[in-house]
């Protein structure tokens, strides 16, 4: 007994026993893998390049109610949303998120003397990145 052949069912080639399901099962798969790589090629590309503080902001006084405004920047200079900002010392204690502009704002500062207020950034993508800066506080 011989095996069944494919047989063309028109001139445009169409092969009958091909089940239909099997096609779209194939087409579906092909578009779903194409979905996850794509994602999957986004994800891996956001990670924590710089941070800045506004020039203003880099040095303050013991003046009360001061902002402190801090961007984070991807490694392609795009702002970061997202990124972890935790600014302490000379009794401030704030953290935030930065926005959809990269920016966060601590506002209402009140430093309690001389000294250094550290600023850091953190971002988790493919690895957890992190950098620091600092704010000079003198006294009025």
């Amino acid at each position: 007994m011989k095996g069944k052949r494919l047989k063309r069912n028109d001139e445009e080639g169409v092969l009958e026993g091909l089940p239909l399901y099997l096609i779209i099962l194939v087409v579906i798969a092909g578009v779903a893998t194409a979905v996850i790589a794509g994602w999957m090629m986004s994800a891996q590309s956001t990670e924590l390049g710089s941070i800045e503080i506004d020039e203003e902001d880099k040095i303050i006084d013991t003046n009360p109610n001061q902002n402190i405004e801090v961007t984070a920047y991807d490694r392609n200079d795009n702002p970061l949303e997202g990124a972890t900002v935790i600014i302490s010392g000379c009794g401030v204690e704030e953290d935030g998120l930065t926005e959809e502009d990269g920016t966060y704002t601590a506002e209402g500062v009140n430093p309690d003397g001389e000294g250094n207020i550290d600023v850091e950034v953190r971002y988790t993508g493919e690895t957890t990145t992190v950098r620091h800066d600092e704010i000079i506080v003198t006294e009025d």
